[in-house]
C-alpha cells in the first residue's frame, strides 16, 4: 500500500511539474510557449523541447516518448545501483511526465516546419 501511496504522490508531481514547465505563459504582454531557457548547440536544441533542426522543418522527440527510455532505464539500474524508494519516485514522475505530454494536440506531430524570420 506504501508503494502505491509513494507511486501516485510522485505521478501527480510529475504530472503538474511537466505541466507547469511546458504550459505556454505570458511575460510582457507576449505568449510565451512555456518558462524553460532556450539552449540550442549547433543543430541540437535541448531545451525548451528536445529536437533536430533541418532546413526546412524541425524534429522534436516530445517528453512522452523519451520518459519510458528513462524508465527503462531505471528498470536496468534498479537491479544494481539504485535504491527502492528512488526507483519508485524516477518511475512515478516519469510516467506522470509522458500521460502529461500525451495531453497535448501535437501529439503525434514529430516533424513541424520551420518559421521563417
Amino acid at each position: 500500500m506504501q508503494t502505491f501511496f509513494l507511486f501516485a504522490i510522485t505521478f501527480l508531481v510529475g504530472f503538474y511539474v511537466s505541466k507547469y514547465f511546458t504550459s505556454p505563459v505570458f511575460r510582457d504582454g507576449k505568449k510565451q510557449p512555456n518558462r524553460l531557457p532556450a539552449i540550442r548547440i549547433w543543430r541540437l536544441e535541448v531545451l525548451p523541447r528536445f529536437g533536430f533542426h533541418t532546413k526546412e522543418s524541425i524534429i522534436l522527440l516530445h517528453h512522452w516518448v523519451y520518459l519510458p527510455i528513462v524508465i527503462i532505464g531505471a528498470l536496468v539500474l534498479y537491479d544494481n545501483v539504485m535504491h527502492p524508494t528512488t526507483f519508485k519516485l524516477a518511475t512515478g514522475a516519469s510516467v506522470g511526465s509522458a500521460i502529461q505530454g500525451l495531453t497535448y494536440p501535437d501529439r503525434f506531430q514529430f516533424k513541424h516546419p520551420r518559421k521563417k524570420s
